[in-house]
């Protein structure tokens, strides 16, 4: 029987609907060598995992043109974050994000919402000890691997404030959940840093993003843990076209895309639309 991979985070599920699970049991040493591929379709890939089988993707899109709870499931979204200074913590936001899911209970601080045909991610700034909040959706069900193009693409508007990353592409299957994200620098520029030491960057001063305005990104990158192709494009402009590595390590398993507020260290509300992520050009 073909069964969803699962990671666990904390011994907490990182998924929001859950049938039949494949549970990659110790998070910080499921890599690609331990996962089996199967078979490799057009859209999917087919995988072992400690004698189970599943299905890992290889593209997802979404337009948010549905009401808010329809937006998780099989072929969907699989979870949200909302690091808050009401939920600090794993089990504070796990407990808040169940509670929102079943409908025993409401956001706080951070939301999200369903806005015509656009996601609407608000959060509030980090208070006391803590560097940041987050208010994202996250699919965890994606497969990219050393060698493979990562193409995406979606819109983006910043409401008010402005956040540090809005697009995370992860390895849930690693401590800390490293890989390349989508940054603003000096809340006027976009660039890409791979979160892992030493975190190398590259930035540009071609564009500065705007404020209250749509804008498209676009995102192409060659996945290598010493050197892969990095292009972004703002408004079907070239803004950053050079080279850097794009994974942790060479066994890297890239299978998470966060986004809406994925780290900010203020007040920020961020609408996104029509978010594709795919191992072919978009």
């Amino acid at each position: 029987m073909r069964k969803r991979i699962v990671y666990v985070l904390g011994g907490v599920v990182c998924c929001a609907v859950l049938a039949v699970s494949l549970i990659f049991q110790d998070l910080g040493a499921t890599t690609a060598d331990d996962v089996q591929v199967i078979r490799e379709g057009d859209k999917e890939m087919t995988v072992r995992f400690k004698g189970e089988e599943g299905l890992l993707y290889k593209q997802f899109n979404f337009t948010f043109d549905t009401p808010f709870r329809d937006w998780f499931g099989t072929g969907k979204w699989t979870t949200m974050n909302l690091l808050s200074p009401s939920a600090t913590d794993v089990d504070a936001y796990v407990k808040l994000r169940r509670s929102i899911f079943d409908g025993s209970g409401d956001f706080k601080d951070n939301r999200i919402e369903a806005t015509g045909s656009a996601a609407r991610f608000s959060a509030v700034a980090p208070t006391g000890k803590m560097f940041t909040t987050k208010s994202m959706v996250e699919n965890n069900d994606l497969w990219f691997v050393k060698g493979d193009h990562l193409w995406f693409k979606g819109r983006f508007l910043l409401e008010s404030g402005v956040p540090f990353t809005i697009v995370d592409f992860q390895e849930r299957g690693r401590k800390q959940s490293p890989g390349p994200r989508i940054t603003i620098w000096e809340r006027s520029h976009i660039g890409i840093e791979l979160k892992y030491r030493p975190k190398p960057q590259l930035r540009q001063l071609v564009k500065p993003v705007p404020i209250g305005k749509w804008f498209d990104l676009k995102v192409h990158l060659v996945l290598d843990d010493e050197s892969g192709d990095v292009q972004i494009w703002q408004d079907d402009e070239l803004i950053i076209n050079g080279q850097m590595q794009t994974l942790a390590r060479a066994n890297s398993l890239l299978n998470a895309l966060e986004v809406g507020i994925t780290a900010t260290g203020e007040a920020a509300t961020v609408l996104v639309s029509e978010v594709a992520i795919s191992h072919d050009p978009l």
